[in-house]
C-alpha cells in the first residue's frame, strides 16, 4: 500500500533534508576539483591536439570564476549518482513497492547513460568540431582564446549529449505510465528525423561530419527508444 499523504510542510522539510545530504557530497568534491582546476583545464585542452597551446584571461577575475565553474561542473558529474538517489528517495514514498524497485534500478542506468553521452561529446564530437573551427584561425591569424570562453564552449558542447542520451529512459517512464505509446513514435518517425536534422544543422558547424556525428546517435537513440517503449508497454500491469 502507499504511504499516508504528508502535509506540504513535511514534503518541504523532506526536500530540504535531501538537498542538504546532496550538498554534503557536492561541496567537498567541488572544492577538491577547484583546487585541481589547472590540471583539469589541461585535460580539457587535450581535444585541441595542440592547436591551442595556451589560453588567455581578459579580466582580473576570469581565472577564478572559471576555476569555480570547473569545480562545480566536475563536482556535479561526480556526485550526480547521489543526486539521482536523493531524487528517487524523495519520490519513492508516493509509489507502490514494485514501482519503487523499478525507480531505484533506474538510478545507475541514468548515470551510466549520462556518462556515455558526455564521453561521446568529449572524445568524439568535441575534437572534430574544434578541428573544423580552428582551421579558420591559421596563419596569418593567431588564435587567442580566453579561458572562460573555451571552458564555456567545452561545457556547452559536451553536457547536452549527457541529456540527449537519457532519451530511452524518458521514453520508458512515459510509456510505463501510459502517457506515450510506441505506435506514436513510429508514426512520427519522419517528423522526428526532420527535427533531428534541423536541430543538428543549427547547432553544429556547416560541415557534414560534425552534423552526422550528432544526427547518427540521435537517430539510433530514437529507434532504441521505440524498442524501449514496446518493452515498457508489455511490462505494464495493473498495480496491486
Amino acid at each position: 500500500m502507499k504511504d499516508h499523504p504528508m502535509p506540504l510542510s513535511e514534503h518541504l522539510r523532506e526536500l530540504r533534508n535531501r538537498l542538504i545530504v546532496y550538498m554534503v557530497f557536492l561541496l567537498p568534491v567541488s572544492v577538491y576539483a577547484f583546487i585541481q582546476a589547472r590540471p583539469l583545464v589541461a585535460l580539457l585542452l587535450l581535444p585541441t591536439h595542440g592547436q591551442i597551446s595556451h589560453l588567455i584571461v581578459t579580466s582580473p577575475g576570469e581565472a577564478l570564476y572559471t576555476f569555480i565553474e570547473v569545480g562545480l561542473a566536475a563536482g556535479f558529474i561526480v556526485t550526480s549518482p547521489v543526486l539521482l538517489y536523493e531524487i528517487a528517495a524523495f519520490i519513492s514514498p508516493a509509489l507502490q513497492p514494485s514501482e519503487r524497485r523499478r525507480l531505484y534500478r533506474f538510478v545507475p542506468v541514468v548515470f551510466l547513460l549520462f556518462l556515455v553521452g558526455i564521453s561521446f561529446g568529449y572524445f568524439i564530437f568535441l575534437p572534430l568540431v574544434l578541428q573544423f573551427l580552428l582551421e579558420f584561425a591559421t596563419a596569418p591569424f593567431e588564435p587567442l582564446i580566453s579561458l572562460g570562453k573555451y571552458i564555456g564552449f567545452v561545457v556547452d558542447t559536451t553536457l547536452p549529449f549527457g541529456l540527449i542520451f537519457e532519451m530511452p529512459v524518458a521514453v520508458y517512464l512515459l510509456a510505463i505510465t501510459g502517457v506515450l505509446h510506441p505506435s506514436f513514435l513510429r508514426k512520427q518517425r519522419r517528423v522526428a528525423i526532420l527535427v533531428i536534422f534541423i536541430v543538428s544543422g543549427a547547432v553544429t558547424p556547416p560541415s557534414a561530419l560534425p552534423m552526422l556525428l550528432m544526427v547518427v546517435p540521435m537517430l539510433v537513440l530514437y529507434e532504441v527508444s521505440i524498442l524501449v517503449a514496446d518493452f515498457a508497454v508489455r511490462r505494464r500491469r495493473p498495480m496491486v
